[in-house]
């Protein structure tokens, strides 16, 4: 990259140092830096002079090469799907997001065979790429196309506890509450704390939030199911939610026993904080 850089003036000359650099390097290899910066940086020269058909040109050529780590070649894809989008090409960027996070057949997809197999049979596992993909589905795609994008992220095992609140808000905004909702307990039941505290405390709120104090006994089963998997140094705030819950919308006797309960289940240092 830094020879490239004295042939500013002269185009030519730049890409054919950029040519002959991604023939000659092994990306296997490769000790100085990252291949996959080089073809980065090779599209981006074409496009910053005009060219976006070779920069998408290059840009192929890029995914199609075994780099060291499927990080790597995630970068690629990402780069060319902000290109497209760069270039208003909404739905050429949504069909390469589909591309790379295509998986390869179950058959495929055990440890050992991931392990063995190319670098491109993993990428379905990166979550940037599936978090590009659902955000351009919300917006690009259909709330069919959407979900199911978020479905899959939940089938392969690739979610991570913000993609769970992504999926839930999604559902929110558009009216499908049971649904969200639904999709904070699949959630809850892929994570254990403390990764799932988030996704409890979101979820609490929303439906206490709706529900008020319309469905009590549905809304004490939550909270019970969230403390009994829940340690004692995380236990305080939730606590403290069921509490204020049951002075709201249920028994103050109610309340002061979950206090009670909370005094003695909580870790000391935060006993204070109820």
């Amino acid at each position: 990259l830094r020879r490239v850089g004295l042939f500013k003036a002269d185009p030519a000359r730049a890409i054919h140092t950029y040519a002959t650099a991604v023939k000659t390097v092994d990306p296997l290899q490769a000790s100085h830096g990252k291949l996959s910066s080089l073809w980065i940086a090779f599209a981006a020269f074409y496009e910053k002079h005009g060219d976006v058909k070779n920069a998408r040109a290059i840009l192929a050529k890029a995914v199609a090469v075994e780099y060291k780590s499927v990080d790597e070649l995630a970068s690629v894809w990402l780069e060319w799907a902000e290109l497209e989008l760069r270039h208003k090409q909404y739905q050429a960027a949504l069909a390469l997001l589909k591309e790379a996070t295509a998986p390869p057949p179950p058959a495929e997809r055990s440890r050992k065979a991931l392990e063995a197999g190319p670098v491109r049979n993993r990428l379905f596992r990166v979550t940037k790429l599936w978090s590009m993909l659902a955000d351009l589905e919300e917006s690009l795609g259909t709330f069919e196309s959407a979900k199911h994008a978020y479905d899959q992220m939940f089938a392969l095992k690739v979610i991570t506890p913000q993609l769970v609140l992504n999926m839930a808000a999604f559902l929110e905004e558009r009216g499908y509450f049971e649904q969200s909702f639904q999709a904070y307990e699949r959630g809850v039941a892929t994570f254990t704390f403390p990764w799932a505290l988030e996704i409890w405390r979101v979820y609490l709120t929303k439906f206490v939030g709706r529900y008020k104090g319309a469905k009590l006994e549905r809304t004490r089963d939550l909270f019970e199911q969230a403390l009994s998997g829940c340690p004692a140094d995380s236990a305080a705030e939730i606590y403290r939610q069921y509490a204020l819950f049951e002075l709201e919308h249920g028994l103050a006797r109610q309340a002061m026993a979950v206090f009670e309960r909370a005094c003695s289940s909580v870790d000391p240092k935060h006993r204070f904080d109820l």
